[in-house]
Parts: C-alpha cells; structure tokens; sequence
C-alpha cells in the first residue's frame, strides 16, 4: 500500500506539482524580485497527451522491429524528433522571463485576494501562452519582444491579517501541447485582509459634541458664499445682483449643514460581542460613515484616529481593525 501511495504521488500531476513545490519552498526558499526563469530552474515533463504520443512511437518501433518494416522505424523516428523539437522549444518559449513583481490590494475576509503577478520578456522574441498557476487557478498571456503583461492569480481568504502568497509556477506547452516547461517560484508577496463587515451592525454611535461644526460646501440650502461662475453651473444659482456689479458671473455657493462626528471607540462597545464581532461591527459602522459622508475617528486599545473622512482615512482604520490583535 505504502509503495502504491508513493507511485500515485509521483504520476498524478497536481501531487507531483505539490511535491516539487515543497522541495523547492525548502531548498531555494524565498524567491526574491526580480525573479528570471533560468535555464537550470526548469524542468520539461510530458502533458497527457505527450505521453500517449510517447506510447504511440513505442509501438511503432517496436511493430517496425518485430516485422522488419523500415517505413514504419522511419516514420516512428521522424515523429520521435519532431517530439523532441517540441520540448526544446517549450524549454526555450519559458527560460529568461522575468517575475518584475508581484502586489496586491486589501480585501474583505471570505473575498478573493488577487494577486498581479508582472511578467517581463527582456528579449527580441516573442514568447507564447506563459501561464501562472496557483493550485486551481490559472491565467495565461502572449509576451510579445520587450514586452510586460500581469497575470492574476486569486487566493481565496479565510482570517483577517496578512496573507502571505503560495507558491506558483510558470509554465508554457507551446507549440503543440506535449511538453509542459515550467518554472517554481516562492513569492514573498502578501495581502492584506480586512475584517468581514458585519451584515446587520447597530446604528452608527454619535459624540453628540459636534465636532464638526464647520459647514461643508457643495449643493444644500444655506448660503456659504460667492464663486467666480464655471460652465455647467446652475442658473439658479447665479448671483445676478453681484455679477451686475461686477461686470462678471458670479454663483452662489450652498452649502450642506454639518454631520456630528461618529465616535468608533472599542471601549464603549459593551460587553455583549467576543472580538471578532466587535470587529466586525466597527468594519460596517466605518463603511456606512464613508457611503454616508459622515467624519469617523476610531479609538482602539494601542491605536487611536482623529476623526476625518476618505479614502486613505477609511484604509488606515480598516487596517488597524485588520492586524489587532488583543
């Protein structure tokens, strides 16, 4: 039993993957960037269908012997070299790429992280369908001469916190499909996973001390102040009196009465969520702030945020809710 294991280990494909991929990981570890597929880093393997083809030319040499039909030895070698051909040219269609870098933007817990992985071919030729290969996830592209591409490769996320990058091969069964050159590489790259939001969070807590006070201007129902006119304004809201005097346009700028700020503070959640639903909350309560235009601070133990609204504020949080640790 344990010898059929081991057989089974080395002729299933994906297993045998694995396994290079293990012994590689141990032997060379972490590959670092710019990563250029050497010639010695490759290896070249029959597809399925390369060793059917490989079956076929055995029986033909073996029937041209047995019979003494030397078209037969003569066809089997012609296609034992175009064989050959084949490999050689998968092995040459992979080797001098390189892996130029690898990144990744936040995601949610439960989403996909999606890794872009950026090939460069550095040389006067083109190369043809080079495939990235993550387990069961694939993406493939042409590389023309001097030419970049990014491959995705997605990871699917189960915690929050940093994930780290499996290991990936490269490969290519260019021209006909009977040979598979491929390359491993152990990336150092990661992704940072945000804690899921909660579905039905509680209403958004306020300070009621109106931090922010000052009014924000856009399109409301109070008078800030006047503008210089700008193509696509309102008629209605041209400041005929102050244009007349001026001898110019002038629009009347509105403006939207003040949101109190929402205080996201951990110490004032009560006792009724374990850590991750607490988390879970404040990562809901900070998305509804930003859809809603309402400034946030948040105040964590080890970590605290003055209140602000945007794109980078929203990040900043949802990264300190990501990589807490109690």
């Amino acid at each position: 039993m344990e010898a059929t294991a081991g057989s089974e280990a080395l002729t299933s494909p994906g297993r045998f993957d694995r396994w290079i991929l293990e012994r590689v990981r141990s032997r060379r570890g972490v590959s670092e960037l710019p990563h250029t597929l050497h010639y010695r880093d490759i290896l070249v393997m029959p597809t399925r269908f390369g060793a059917w083809f490989g079956v076929l030319l055995a029986l033909m040499v073996v029937g041209g012997l047995n019979f003494n039909n030397n078209m037969t030895l003569m066809l089997g070698f012609l296609l034992a070299s175009i064989a050959l051909l084949t490999a050689l040219l998968a092995y040459r269609n992979l080797a001098g790429i390189d892996v130029h870098g690898i990144s990744a933007r936040p995601v949610f817990c439960g989403e996909e992280a999606v890794f872009r992985v950026l090939l460069r071919n550095g040389e006067d030729r083109a190369r043809y369908a080079i495939t990235a290969c993550c387990d069961e996830d694939r993406d493939s592209a042409d590389l023309g001469a001097q030419g970049t591409r990014a491959l995705e490769l997605r990871q699917q996320t189960g915690r929050r916190g940093w994930m780290e990058m499996e290991p990936f091969r490269v490969e290519n069964r260019f021209p006909l499909g009977m040979f598979r050159a491929w390359s491993v590489v152990v990336p150092a790259a990661r992704c940072l996973v945000y804690p899921a939001p909660a579905s039905n969070p509680p209403p958004l807590p306020r300070t009621g001390r109106g931090e922010y006070g000052a009014a924000r201007p856009g399109e409301g129902e109070h008078f800030h102040g006047l503008r210089e006119y700008k193509p696509g304004d309102p008629l209605r809201q041209i400041a005929w009196r102050a244009s007349a005097r001026h001898e110019k346009l002038f629009s009347r700028q509105m403006e939207n009465p003040s949101e109190e700020a929402c205080e996201l503070n951990w110490y004032l959640m009560g006792g009724g969520h374990n850590t991750e639903e607490k988390l879970a909350i404040l990562a809901a309560w900070i998305l509804r702030a930003e859809r809603r235009q309402i400034p946030y601070s948040l105040e964590m133990p080890g970590a605290a945020l003055p209140a602000d609204l945007g794109e980078a504020h929203r990040d900043a949080c949802l990264e300190i809710l990501a990589l807490f640790k109690q």
